[in-house]
Parts: structure tokens; C-alpha cells; sequence
């Protein structure tokens, strides 16, 4: 059979288009955008909760995330050759330090030593890149302010393997909070000259990026997230896991004085519970952010932080961003991923949005970024 003239035109140059694919822990989260006329357009997009039991062998499980991925794009006849995935939490280390000025030539070669006192893994087992940030000068002597980030080998190649068993071939394998700092970067192209925190509450992580004038300055992973706050509510109401899961959806921190007297005026002991809860977990991570942004001011920051941008799936709780706000004193933002693409995302559930963070800052990654 003679192809037709469209599907020749397919096989001759195939779509460019890059499937962003956050592969969690709960789920997995799909975005596409296609290109026409010079103008970003959403493809398609999925979340896909994965109901893989905790005894399931990780070979198994890899072969189940990679079946999803396939029958996904299958279902929604997304025909993308290539795809972007992230690594964060354990796997994943990033640290900003001062290296001794050395040509690009010479750092090449000598990256390993050079990182090797930074980075608390065997270097061999380590995939490492850094990306130079300025020139500066410490006591007299030359020096590159430079970001490390080393990401160990098995990850790695976890998320190669699965994305290859789905059918995609795997551009980039980046990491959590520099795929936030991307979509960041699309949201809020032109720096206000202010520092901004970045907060992903995932399923088991926390991904979080402090970002001075267009420039990352500090990258962490925090385990305390979205398992956190179930556990704290299955304490609480003495439920089970999935009770937790359903009644954090239906309730909302009690903020307000307004707010606790109608709760109390309710009589609703379970609201009451659920936000006590959910509070007391939210002030462990204000606690651990806290040492985040005083690491950052410690480091001669011109910019104190003047806004938080929140995602993932926490960040649908109820009163959320008013907790936040209160306890950080800054302005708190829930992020809508595709608040640039204007009218085109209104098919996108409202708390289905914040999921998909991660996922939209892989999808925007350009071909170019790995074409040299």
C-alpha cells in the first residue's frame, strides 16, 4: 500500500513534539503540546493513577508504568517519537559551589574531581552534568559559581527503560525542580528583580527551587509531601488510607477565626480534625523551607523571597495558599500550568492542574536542547 501524501509527510519528518511524562510514585502525569503556526497548542494530557500493589517486584512495576504510558498514547493517537522524564528525591543531588576558573576544555576533563568532594555518592555510580552560572572572583582568585547535579545511574536508566518499553525515545532525563524552574520560566518570562520560591507538594516528595532574577540559587528535595499529610489523617480519624485520601479532598484548613466558628457551630469534629492535622504537618515543612531560604539568605542574597508559587497535589487543599501565606508572610500563588495557553485548557479539571506542573515543564523542553 502507497502511503497518502499527509502520511508520507509524516514519515519523511516526523512530528517534533515532546511527551512530558512526570512518572510518580501515585501516578503518572501526561503533557503534549504541538506547534502550528508559530504558536504553542495543547496536544493532549493525562493523569493516570497507578494502582500497583506495594509487593509488586520493581521489574513488574516498571513494565505496568510502561504499559500505561503506551496504552495512553495509543488512546488519545499521540504520535510523538520523543519524551522527557525527571528524576528527583534520593536519586538526585544538586549543589552550587566554586570551582577554580578552568577553561570549558579543561572542566570537561576534570568535572569528576572537581565534584567529587560535593557529591556524598561513589562518582561511578553517578550520572553528572554542571551547568557554569558567572564568573566571580574569592579572595583574590578566579573562580566559576557552578551548579552540580548528579543522579544515580539506576534511576536513571529506570525511567530509560520505561519510557523505551512504552515506544518513546528518552530526549532528556531531567530533574523535578528544573522542570518547574521551566514552566516557571514560561508563566513569568521577565524577571521582576525579586526572589521566588518554588514549591511542588507531590505524593512522597517535596520539590523546592528558590529562583533570584531568572537565576536558580537553591534546589532541595524535602520528604515531607502528600503521604505525609494521609498519615497524619488516618492518625487523626482512625480511617484508613483510602478514608484519608477521600475526606482531605472534601475539607479545608480552618484559617480564620470565621472559619473555626463555623466548623464549631457545625459541630464537624472531623473538619476540625482533618485541618488540626493537616496544619500540624504543614508547619513541619514551613519549618524545613524556612532552613531552605536562610541557607539561601546566608549565601549574601540581595533578594529576599517576595512570592511562593505552589503545585502538585497538595495544593488543592482547601485554605492551602491562605495557611502558607500567613506563616511565610509573602503572597502564596497556586500555579496553573497553562494559564500561557489562555482559553485552550478548559478541559483540564481545576484540581487536576497543579498536577501536571511537572509533566507541562518536561513537555516544554525544545528539540533544540539537545540538538548541537
Amino acid at each position: 500500500m502507497i502511503p497518502t501524501i499527509p502520511n508520507l509527510a509524516k514519515l519523511l519528518f516526523p512530528a517534533k513534539d515532546i511527551v512530558g511524562i512526570d512518572i510518580g510514585s501515585y501516578s503518572l502525569k501526561i503533557v503534549c503540546f504541538t506547534l502550528e503556526k508559530k504558536q504553542l497548542k495543547l496536544k493532549d494530557w493525562g493523569y493516570i493513577p497507578l494502582a500497583i500493589k506495594p509487593d509488586v517486584p520493581p521489574e513488574e512495576k516498571k513494565s505496568i508504568i510502561a504499559q500505561e504510558i503506551k496504552n495512553y498514547l495509543k488512546k488519545k493517537g499521540i504520535q510523538a517519537r520523543y519524551a522527557a522524564a525527571a528524576v528527583s528525591g534520593n536519586a538526585v543531588i544538586v549543589r552550587y559551589v566554586k570551582l577554580p576558573k578552568l577553561s570549558t576544555k579543561e572542566l570537561a576533563l576534570t568535572i569528576n574531581v572537581e565534584a567529587e568532594p560535593f557529591i556524598p555518592f561513589d562518582i561511578k555510580d553517578v550520572n553528572l552534568t554542571y551547568h557554569i552560572l558567572n564568573d566571580i572572583t574569592e579572595e583574590g582568585q578566579p573562580k566559576m559559581e557552578t551548579v552540580l547535579v548528579a543522579a544515580k545511574k539506576d534511576a536513571v536508566n529506570d525511567k530509560i527503560g520505561m519510557l523505551l518499553e512504552a515506544g518513546l525515545e528518552p530526549l532528556i532525563i531531567d530533574v523535578d525542580s528544573f522542570a518547574l524552574e521551566t514552566l516557571y520560566e514560561k508563566l513569568y518570562p521577565v524577571p521582576d528583580g525579586n526572589a521566588a520560591l518554588i514549591l511542588n507538594i507531590g505524593h512522597k516528595v517535596t520539590n523546592l527551587s528558590i529562583v533570584a532574577q531568572g537565576v536558580t540559587r537553591v534546589v532541595r528535595d524535602i520528604f515531607i509531601a502528600g503521604a505525609t499529610f494521609d498519615k497524619a489523617i488516618v492518625k487523626a480519624l482512625k480511617v484508613d488510607a483510602p478514608s484519608a485520601e477521600a475526606v482531605k479532598k472534601k475539607k479545608s484548613l480552618l484559617v480564620s477565626d470565621e472559619d473555626k466558628e463555623t466548623a464549631i457551630g457545625d459541630f464537624d469534629s472531623e473538619g476540625i480534625a482533618v485541618s488540626r492535622a493537616a496544619a500540624g504537618v504543614l508547619r513541619d515543612l514551613y519549618t524545613e523551607v524556612s532552613r531552605s531560604i536562610d541557607f539561601y539568605l546566608s549565601q549574601g542574597a540581595e533578594h529576599s523571597i517576595s512570592r511562593i508559587y505552589l503545585s502538585g497535589g497538595m495544593s488543592n487543599l482547601g485554605n492551602i495558599t491562605k495557611f502558607m501565606a500567613a506563616e511565610f508572610k509573602v503572597p502564596v500563588e497556586a500555579v496553573n500550568p497553562f494559564a500561557f495557553l489562555g482559553e485552550q485548557a478548559r478541559n483540564v479539571p481545576a484540581d487536576v492542574l497543579p498536577v501536571l506542573a511537572v509533566a507541562t515543564g518536561l513537555a516544554l523542553r525544545k528539540l533544540k536542547d539537545w540538538e548541537k
